[in-house]
């Protein structure tokens, strides 16, 4: 009898146990699971929403859909989708099976090669069960797919095979939610961490926090910036990183909320602080939020901004290693003379193979004290380095050269390393750095002009969009920053960078920002806005307006470019063969005349001179030089005659020390230079300064180290550099060995020696030269014949980038300055053609070409498409302005007795 009762004992004990078992996996499948805690921590970017046709619907509108489709993984996952959905039983389709659900999708770096996706859906009810056995089913049963399951980690995945477009994707289901990626390794690792119970979630700083909740938010996102650094890493050089980790230091993880709008993409939320040790929020130890001041000393090309908003600017210093330097307690000093603000600005590029400008910004507590510091500064670097002391004097500015190696860095941080030198300018209540003079004047003349940021309507119609105090700011122009995008971006991810160009040049305008609150996290805004262009005539004809004016003789000039005097608007001015020169006012309106009894040579600049100090004219006629106002009337002292036998070939006009001391350069068809000062009066060593041949284009000045250099390029292809007084630098001149048609392009460096200068010979020789007169390198250009012909062609706005055209048998080949081909044209004649280049930042460029024979002019885009697919009536050189705030642009061109002034657009 006991054996009986131990048997019935030993099976109920079994049995008792199958029940629970059972009944514990079914309440295990019935209990809800957070799908959070299913994200594994290497994920960078989480994404969940609630409504995939709503988001994909307003996807569409802001036209992120539409290029977003055509991303490699993106095309692969709506193939394998409609693959699918082809086996998908009756008419619940996939589509309606995701909809208005809360699906996470978390973004993973694979084998740090590629970016992997995770999907994370819940089935809900006994239909959608029913739905997904069947879909299952049916998989297996289609032709297109093999399907094979294994064991892993005590679950059942499925691997499914897409055998014709030969990827696929791996799935599990667990407690009534699938988890599927085209991974299998980072299906695998959720696994491991289902089976590691303790496992906490990626959100357990945002448990109470769910935007979906709120109107018009269409996801959440979280943001591992512990990872960011590793995903940014599949798309950028290797070159960049370190400081893409340092600035990815400032937070560990952030929830936001996604807006979408027609013209923006609106991300806002929380931060939470990253505090390991050595962190940027470490370093910064930041506290109140600051304003955004610098913006009124940002020129209008700046590519990319890092700003920095703190009480204490000092703190961002790091701990400072004891280099015994007999300047360290000033260089200490210096930096404790900061406040409020520090940035450093990236300027734009023209070439994919040229390093940005960097510049330097710190606002400062007493701009005296600042000063007083640099003076002893100066005064003891000199003394150490047993160096001459190197001050500029530019305009109003003192210039000085501080030869302390990685000086921003010192005083400001990681941030702001890549200084092997630094030039400094105190501009009102900031102090200016820059690695080369040249970019100080440059950003001195942006300033002056007021092609800064808090100028441009753009810009500050953006700016009101972002946050106005923050503590960490990152700003974008991918326009600007095109060719800085190129440049950093790796090898194989280029390619998709140019396909997707039109979205990037769209929506041209990005603002990251963290701003410090109470709760001790930051409030973290990203704006990725797409330019107001409620001017424009998108939607409309490319060529949306047009006004002629007549003229009662004809026209025997191209239209000159010049600025309105008064409000500084563009104007033209043009000459008729009566030899009157005549303006035409911005509303298409004639306004001054002047005749001058002989035709311009060359082309018309403009100065800043007199007591009002406004824009003044300044022209040359074969043997006169001169000066209007604003009313076409002859400024005193002008003009000056040269001599009956003089027959002039280019007017320059050089400011030496930017203190309008005008210095006028002439040379004539004998190669002959003459060059007078503003009174009239010639110079010594210029009456005249005798060139072997005539001059290939007006001389040019640059200014170098402190020394001034006049470049002069001869037809012949002989190239001189000369000094204020016309004597020839050591190594000068140089022969390129071939005839020269242009002049020369000049990157200026810290001295002599790092100044390098490009000029093109008409067989298509690329010579790179340095001024102390060394040939650094030759390139040849692919020439099919003899009858191919070159020339180097500045652009027509500020002549810092060029392009290079070859002429052969009516056939024109336009090469940028990387000496990649652009696009080839051919015209009906062999004549030889004008050709124009336009450029307005990043690539957003207008090439003229103009036949004289057929008397056509072509406009092409930066792709060399033919603009509008229509020609223009044309003999002369055109004049393209562009409009930033309108996104349009406005050509004038001559033809016979008619000025037309034509509006137009180019297609995004």
């Amino acid at each position: 009898m006991s054996k009986y009762i131990v048997f019935f004992f030993v099976g109920f004990v079994i049995l008792a146990s199958l029940l629970y078992y059972g009944f514990n996996r079914w309440t295990e499948s019935r209990e809800k699971v957070d799908l959070w805690t299913l994200v594994p921590e290497s994920a960078a970017l989480v994404i969940e929403t609630n409504n995939h046709e709503a988001l994909v619907e307003h996807l569409r509108e802001t036209e992120l859909w539409e290029n977003f489709s055509v991303l490699p993984f993106a095309q692969r996952f709506e193939e394998n989708f409609a693959s699918i959905d082809s086996v998908s039983p009756g008419s619940e389709r996939l589509s309606r099976f995701l909809n208005e659900k809360n699906i996470l999708t978390s973004i993973h770096v694979v084998e740090q090669a590629e970016v992997g996706f995770v999907y994370y859906v819940p089935v809900t009810s006994v239909g959608e069960h029913r739905f997904l056995r069947t879909l299952t089913e049916n998989i297996t049963k289609s032709e297109l797919f093999e399907e094979s399951t294994r064991d892993y980690g005590g679950m059942l995945l499925t691997d499914v095979t897409n055998t014709r477009l030969g990827s696929g994707f791996t799935f599990f289901t667990y407690r009534n939610n699938i988890v599927l990626s085209p991974s299998p390794v980072l299906v695998e690792e959720i696994v491991r961490r289902i089976n590691r119970t303790q496992s906490a979630s990626i959100i357990e700083n945002y448990r109470n926090t769910n935007y979906l909740n709120q109107p018009e938010v269409y996801a959440n996102v979280f943001v591992n910036y512990r990872v960011m650094p590793e995903f940014l890493g599949l798309f950028l050089d290797d070159e960049v990183m370190p400081e893409v980790r340092y600035l990815s230091s400032l937070c560990e993880n952030a929830m936001l909320q996604l807006k979408l709008e027609r013209d923006k993409v609106f991300l806002n939320g929380f931060s939470v602080p990253e505090t390991l040790k050595g962190s940027l929020h470490q370093v910064m130890q930041p506290q109140k939020p600051q304003p955004f001041g610098v913006k009124a000393y940002l020129p209008g090309r700046t590519a990319m901004l890092l700003h920095f908003g703190l009480e204490e600017v000092e703190r961002m210093r790091l701990p400072q290693q004891q280099n015994g330097a007999a300047y360290a307690a000033t260089v200490d000093s210096l930096a404790g003379s900061f406040s409020l603000e520090a940035a450093m600005a990236y300027l734009e590029t023209n070439s994919i193979n040229a390093e940005p400008e960097k510049v330097a910004f710190v606002h400062l507590a007493d701009p005296d004290v600042t000063e007083s510091l640099l003076t002893n500064l100066s005064r003891q670097v000199t003394a150490a380095t047993k160096q001459k002391a190197s001050t500029e004097q530019y305009g109003n500015y003192i210039i000085r050269l501080l030869p302390v190696p990685e000086l921003p860095a010192r005083v400001l941080g990681r941030a702001f390393e890549g200084f092997e030198q630094s030039y400094v300018v105190l501009v009102d209540d900031y102090l200016v750095f820059s690695e080369s003079v040249a970019t100080l004047r440059a950003l001195l003349d942006d300033i002056s002009e007021e092609n800064v940021w808090s100028k441009s309507a753009v810009q500050k119609t953006f700016l009101e969009e972002t946050l106005q105090e923050a503590n960490f700011s990152l700003y974008l122009n991918t326009v600007n920053a095109w060719y800085i995008l190129n440049r950093y971006a790796e090898d194989e991810e280029r390619d998709n960078l140019l396909q997707n160009a039109a979205l990037i040049r769209r929506f041209s305008q990005v603002s990251l920002q963290f701003s410090k609150v109470e709760e001790g996290q930051y409030y973290t805004s990203l704006v990725i806005r797409r330019p107001d262009r409620s001017n424009s005539s998108a939607g409309q004809d490319v060529f949306a307006a047009e006004q002629v004016l007549e003229f009662d003789t004809r026209l025997a000039s191209r239209p000159y470019p010049i600025q309105n005097p008064v409000d500084r608007s563009r104007e033209v001015a043009v000459q008729d063969s009566a030899n009157v020169l005549i303006n035409i006012t911005a509303d298409g309106r004639r306004g001054w005349a002047d005749s001058l009894g002989t035709s311009i040579r060359g082309g018309i600049q403009q100065i800043t001179y007199g007591q009002e100090n406004k824009l003044r004219h300044l022209f040359a006629t074969a043997n006169r030089i001169h000066a209007i106002d604003n009313q076409g009337q002859e400024l005193e002292n002008f003009p000056f005659n040269l001599g009956d036998t003089l027959n002039i070939q280019h007017l320059a006009v050089f400011d030496y020390e930017n203190d309008k001391n005008y210095r006028l350069l002439v040379d004539d068809d004998m190669g002959n230079l003459y060059m007078y000062d503003m009174r009239g009066a010639p110079l010594p060593g210029w009456q005249p300064r005798r060139m072997d041949y005539r001059l290939a284009a007006e001389p040019q000045h640059l200014r170098v180290g402190g020394r001034d250099v006049i470049l002069v390029v001869l037809e012949n292809g002989y190239i001189y550099a000369l000094n204020r007084q016309g004597d020839t630098y050591p190594g000068f001149p140089i022969n390129l060995n071939a005839p020269v048609t242009a002049g020369a392009v000049a990157n200026i460096g810290a001295d002599l020696r790092r100044t390098e200068i490009k000029a093109v010979t008409r067989y298509g020789s690329v010579v790179t030269f340095n001024l102390q007169g060394r040939v650094l390198q030759r390139e040849q250009l692919p020439r099919p014949s003899k009858r191919a012909l070159f020339s180097l062609v500045q652009e027509s706005n500020s002549g810092k980038s060029f392009v290079i055209a070859r002429q052969e048998q009516g056939q024109v080949t336009v090469f940028d300055q990387d000496l990649n081909e652009l696009f080839a044209k051919r015209y009906v004649t062999s004549a030889s053609k004008i050709v124009q280049y336009f450029h307005f930042g990043g690539d957003n460029s207008i090439f003229a070409v103009t036949e004289s024979g057929p008397q056509k002019t072509y406009l092409y885009d930066s792709r060399g498409s033919l603009v509008g697919n229509r020609t223009f009536e044309s003999t002369q050189p055109v004049t393209i302005y562009f409009n930033e705030a309108s996104n349009n642009y406005t050509l004038y061109k001559v033809f016979r007795r008619e000025l037309k002034q034509v509006d137009f657009s180019l297609p995004d």
